[in-house]
């Protein structure tokens, strides 16, 4: 299913996001398929944030002081750095992506924590932050999308066709 766009749906929301073929690739070109791999993480960037269809648009790696299987401590300055350098290019962070070594994952509380600082010190500028983990099975099931809205952490739901979705909505408490 690496040729295909994934759209998925948080529950209530009015909108979707599109992950492209293209962006997928090189999400799963970071899955830690080996013992020896490292956690690896980046950002996610739209054109357009606020339309009904949110499309990523960017992917990046970030660079990590430190790393190892099961986790990281990013280069924070870099991290803003990056982000106004894409806002100059008309691109907006939706959020963060990261590996974990599992097939199928979800967040750590590490992760909900993460997730939940960064969405409340955006809440004036974004309505949740975006956060995919990438496992090691094949998109779509190594692929996995949530959204922080400052309160709770949304699991996404993958629609197959419009109106119908493939996996539940459920939040996970922060």
């Amino acid at each position: 299913m690496n040729d295909c766009n994934l759209v998925y749906r948080i529950p209530g929301a009015s909108w979707t996001m599109e992950l492209p073929a293209e962006r997928l690739r090189t999400l799963q070109s970071h899955a830690q398929h080996r013992g020896w791999s490292k956690e690896t993480a980046g950002q996610l960037y739209s054109a357009a944030p606020g339309s009904d269809v949110v499309r990523v648009d960017a992917v990046t790696k970030l660079p990590a002081r430190v790393a190892t299987r099961t986790g990281l401590r990013l280069d924070i300055p870099a991290i803003a750095k990056e982000r106004e350098a894409f806002f100059e290019q008309g691109l907006h962070c939706l959020g963060f992506w990261h590996t974990h070594p599992e097939p199928v994952s979800s967040p750590s509380s590490d992760d909900i924590n993460l997730a939940a600082d960064h969405a409340k010190a955006g809440r004036v500028a974004f309505a949740g932050l975006v956060f995919v983990i990438v496992g090691t099975a094949s998109a779509p099931d190594g692929i996995g999308v949530w959204v922080h809205d400052g309160t709770a952490l949304w699991r996404a739901a993958l629609e197959m066709e419009p109106g119908t979705t493939r996996l539940s909505s459920t939040a996970i408490l922060s």
